[in-house]
C-alpha cells in the first residue's frame, strides 16, 4: 500500500516526493461518497483535528433549537448574556447573528475570553492520526487568530468594518485579551503529539489591509511558531484568499508552511509568484475550485503547470480544501491524479 503519510512528511520537511503529494480534506466528503477508489489512485487524506476542548468554569453555555431549525446559543455570565444564532448551512452551520452587538458587550465577550481554559484532548486526536494510519496526515487545527476570530466570530464581517471606525478603541481592547488568552492554547498544543499545526486564516487581505495582517496577526502567528519550534513542530496557516498585499509579511512571519494557497484563476498569486516570495516557506496549495468544473482535458492541463510552476517541487504539495461539487468529485481528482503521475520527476512533465 502507498505510504501517503510518508510523501506529505518528506514534502513538509522540504523534500520532493516522487510524485506530488494531492490531499483530500476527509470533512469535504458527502454523505456516503466512498474515497476507496480515489485513494487506489493516489490520493490521500488530509485530517484537521483540535488537541484540546475549551472550558469556561464561571461561564454558562447553554442552546436551544429554534422553530425554524436554527441553533440559538447563550453564554450567562455574572455581569451579563450574550447571544448568537447559527443556521444550516451547506457545510455545517453558519452564523446568522454574532455575539457582539454593541458597545457594552465587549465588557461581556471579555469576561468570556478570561475565563476560557484549554482542557487537553491529546487521546482523541490520537485515535484519529491512528484512524488516518498511512493514508494521510493528521494535523492539529487550532483556531482563528485574534483579530480574525473578532471579525468572523463575534462581530461578522460586515459589521467588523463598521466597528473599526466607531469602536476601534474597545475592538482593540478586546484583541489583547484574545492574545493573552491564546498564550494558554499555544501552550496547550506545544505540549500535544501533534506535530503540524495549523492556526487561523481565512484573512482576506483587501478588507483587512496588509498593515493590519503586519502589526496584529503576524506576531500571534510568531508568538505561536516560537512555542512550537522550541518542541521540532511546524506550523502553517491556511491562506486561501487573494494573497498579494501580504507576500512581504508571510514571508517575513515564522510561519513554516502556507496551506490552502489557491492559485488563478481563482485567486492572484500564481504558484510560481508564491515559490519566489516565500523561498523558505513550503507551500501546500487548494487546486483551484472553478477548474474541478472544466473539461478533463483542462484540468489536466492545469494540473500539469501547476506542477510546472512549483519548480524542483521541494516542499511542494496539493489539496483540496473546498467543497466540490459531488459529480465532479471522482472524475476531477482522477484527472488530476493522471496529470501527477504524467509528472514523476522534476525535470518533466510527460504531458507538458
Amino acid at each position: 500500500m502507498r505510504n501517503h503519510l510518508e510523501e506529505i512528511e518528506l514534502a513538509l520537511s522540504g523534500g520532493a516526493p516522487r510524485y506530488v503529494p494531492l490531499s483530500f480534506y476527509d470533512v469535504l466528503f458527502p454523505p456516503g461518497f466512498d474515497p476507496a477508489p480515489l485513494q487506489s489512485k493516489g490520493m490521500a487524506i488530509c485530517a484537521r483535528r483540535s488537541v484540546w476542548r475549551k472550558i469556561t468554569p464561571r461561564v454558562k453555555v447553554r442552546e436551544i433549537r429554534e422553530s425554524d431549525g436554527g441553533i440559538r446559543t447563550f453564554h450567562e455570565t455574572p455581569i451579563g448574556t450574550l447571544t448568537s444564532l447559527h443556521r444550516t448551512a451547506a457545510l455545517g452551520l453558519a452564523p446568522v447573528e454574532h455575539p457582539i452587538k454593541k458597545r457594552d458587550d465587549y465588557r461581556i465577550a471579555r469576561f468570556i475570553v478570561e475565563d476560557t481554559e484549554y482542557q487537553p484532548d491529546y487521546e482523541t486526536f490520537l485515535a484519529e492520526r491512528k484512524k488516518i494510519g498511512v493514508s494521510g496526515k493528521t494535523m492539529a487545527h487550532t483556531c482563528y487568530e485574534p483579530l480574525m476570530d473578532i471579525q468572523v466570530v463575534w462581530v461578522g464581517q460586515e459589521q467588523f468594518c463598521y466597528e473599526l471606525v466607531d469602536n476601534e478603541d474597545a475592538l482593540l481592547d478586546f484583541h489583547e485579551a484574545l492574545v493573552k488568552n491564546h498564550r494558554k492554547m499555544y501552550a496547550a498544543v506545544a505540549q500535544s503529539p501533534a506535530d503540524y499545526v495549523l492556526y487561523g486564516g481565512n484573512i482576506v487581505p483587501d478588507m483587512l489591509g496588509p498593515e493590519r495582517v503586519r502589526d496584529l496577526i503576524a506576531p500571534c502567528w510568531n508568538a505561536f511558531a516560537d512555542r512550537l519550534h522550541e518542541r521540532g513542530k511546524q506550523i502553517g496557516c491556511h491562506l486561501d484568499s487573494n494573497n498579494r498585499l501580504i507576500l512581504d509579511v508571510v514571508n517575513n512571519s515564522r510561519l513554516d508552511f502556507v496551506e490552502a494557497f489557491t492559485p488563478p484563476p481563482d485567486c492572484n498569486v500564481s504558484v510560481a509568484e508564491a515559490r519566489q516570495a516565500w523561498p523558505n516557506k513550503k507551500l501546500w496549495i487548494n487546486f483551484p475550485s472553478s477548474v474541478h468544473l472544466q473539461s478533463d482535458d483542462e484540468i489536466r492541463r492545469a494540473t500539469v503547470e501547476i506542477i510546472r510552476q512549483a519548480g524542483d517541487r521541494k516542499g511542494f504539495l496539493m489539496g483540496i480544501t473546498e467543497d466540490v461539487p459531488r459529480e465532479h468529485i471522482a472524475r476531477s481528482i482522477s484527472a488530476i491524479l493522471e496529470a501527477i503521475r504524467s509528472c514523476p520527476k522534476p525535470a518533466g512533465c510527460s504531458l507538458i
